[in-house]
């Protein structure tokens, strides 16, 4: 039976580990999870802001913030809706 052969006409190879290799440490490891799990979350937030964003209907509330003066940017708009909205549900 043939193996299969890599683009090029190159013969796969199997990557063998290197025997003197460090391994990662049980901390290293875990931090390198927690960072990793910290970017999805983060990206994860990006596309949630984004889609919620990009709905005409904000973006025209937005807009019409904007035009008043009321706000210097969409960032402050944002914040300053949901601080009123945490205020007034507040018990």
């Amino acid at each position: 039976m043939r193996r299969p052969r890599a683009m090029g006409g190159e013969k796969m190879r199997k990557a063998v580990p290197e025997p003197n290799a460090e391994l990662l440490s049980v901390d290293d490891a875990e931090r390198d999870v927690a960072s990793l799990s910290a970017a999805l979350e983060q990206r994860r937030a990006e596309r949630r802001a984004y889609e919620i964003l990009s709905r005409p209907h904000i973006r025209e509330m937005l807009s019409t913030v904007l035009s008043t003066g009321a706000c210097r940017s969409e960032d402050e708009a944002i914040e300053r809706a949901l601080n009123t909205m945490v205020t007034a549900l507040a018990p």
